[in-house]
């Protein structure tokens, strides 16, 4: 990367520094994506945000942050608020500046995520086919043995990686199997979307190099990959995405290999963080994980509530599309609104005590997989991964015990999650709910 690269991240990040610096005299509170205090207790600014005011204007990030968990679930059903950044050409301009063909072709090409109707309702109407929730409970046995294949790597290790041995490649393997994808490949899969995950809310040019090559290499691989099927077809993800375009969908083939790189990507990270969060969670508070593992019939109940209280992202965006009154703040259109999931999800208006963490919880009120029309199109199968992940945790290891209660959360204001998580298992390891 060329040396005036570096230096514009460089300035990037010391303009956001001292605008939060002055927003944080003016009004009392800021939220700076590269605070080390907001990456190990996002929660606390969140909150003191929605204190302040549930729709705050950020002077560092020249956004809004909604904290409101009310106004983020009407924003997300709101038809005047949308995801996609090509309605305003100024936009555009600014983020296509100076990028090669082939990237461009991706950004007009935006996977569902970052579309609004018609385009979201046609793309995730013929995603949604590998999604259906009795074909997703059907990979049970399949997602139980590749569980258990993982730990088997720790066997005969009296501290275990839970991140690296488990909660990193099974989703990974998991959603390339759905997709087609050859085994060989599913290390490869795991360090691209790292990579790409790294190169977001970040101004380290390292990371945005490599989350550029990932991105890259994706791309090349899916079409590679989509070639191959296309001479012979296979009853997979990808090959029911070929037959749709194939009976008229207008699928086109940008939209078919992004659409591929979300499901692989998605997939992968929110799991990996809801495993390795909820699993922290549940050694550090007392009692919990034995209170599940004598009862596993409370563990999908446990799982929303660590939806709730460490939501592996912390935050989605939408455009304003049209002038707006927003609870009495005058939205102008193409003004850029965060939604704050990690601020929502502990509303007080919307759960009772939410800086607890409560396993039983009986109403658990969260925003962790979206809501409305782009609500999380795997949510089934991450649900069903983590809790099987839980079930042959308990069962493969009598006792477990965190070895730090203090592990590094990353340094990224949108994604949430360990980058370890060292476990000690065996008899020598304390009962987890008791020592905690």
């Amino acid at each position: 990367m060329k040396l005036s690269t570096k230096l514009k991240f460089r300035l990037g990040e010391i303009y956001i520094n001292s605008m939060s610096a002055v927003e944080q005299i003016i009004h009392g509170v800021s939220l700076n994506p590269f605070s080390k205090q907001l990456h190990q207790d996002p929660y606390l600014f969140h909150s003191k945000m929605r204190d302040k005011s549930p729709i705050h204007y950020s002077m560092a990030l020249k956004a809004y942050w909604v904290t409101s968990f009310d106004y983020v679930q009407e924003i997300l059903l709101d038809n005047r608020f949308g995801a996609n950044v090509r309605h305003f050409p100024d936009r555009v301009a600014r983020i296509t500046k100076n990028i090669d063909p082939e990237r461009l072709e991706s950004f007009n090409n935006p996977s569902m995520l970052d579309l609004d109707p018609p385009d979201h309702t046609r793309i995730r109407r013929l995603a949604q086919q590998g999604f259906v929730h009795k074909f997703i409970q059907s990979l049970e046995p399949n997602i139980r043995q590749i569980v258990n294949d993982c730990l088997d790597a720790g066997d005969n290790e009296q501290i275990v990686d839970i991140v690296e041995v488990l909660a990193k490649p099974l989703p990974a393997i998991v959603i390339a199997d759905m997709l087609g994808l050859p085994k060989e490949d599913h290390d490869q899969f795991r360090d691209w979307s790292e990579d790409l995950i790294d190169g977001t809310s970040t101004n380290d040019p390292n990371k945005l190099e490599r989350a550029d090559i990932a991105s890259r290499a994706l791309i090349g691989y899916f079409r590679k990959i989509i070639r191959i099927k296309r001479v012979n077809p296979e009853d997979d993800m990808i090959g029911r995405l070929i037959r749709a375009e194939e009976e008229g969908d207008k699928l086109s083939e940008a939209e078919l290999y992004n659409t591929c790189n979300l499901l692989l990507i998605a997939g992968h990270e929110t799991t990996t963080r809801l495993i390795s969060n909820g699993l922290y969670l549940l050694l550090t508070e007392p009692g919990h994980l034995d209170r599940l593992r004598q009862d596993p019939s409370l563990i999908p109940q446990a799982i929303e509530e660590m939806l709730r209280f460490e939501p592996p992202v912390q935050a989605t965006r939408r455009f304003v599309l049209e002038d707006v009154d927003f609870h009495g703040t005058q939205l102008k259109r193409g003004e850029l609104v965060f939604l704050s999931i990690a601020g929502s999800n502990r509303d007080p208006a919307a759960n009772d005590e939410p800086d607890t963490f409560d396993p039983t919880r009986e109403e658990v009120k969260t925003v962790s997989f979206g809501f409305g029309i782009h609500f999380c199109i795997g949510a089934s199968l991450a649900r069903l991964e983590t809790r099987i992940a839980f079930e042959e945790l308990f069962k493969r290891y009598p006792a477990m015990d965190i070895v730090d209660r203090s592990p590094h959360w990353g340094n990224n204001a949108f994604f949430r999650g360990h980058e370890t998580l060292n476990v000690r298992v065996g008899p020598e390891s304390t009962a987890s709910g008791a020592s905690a």
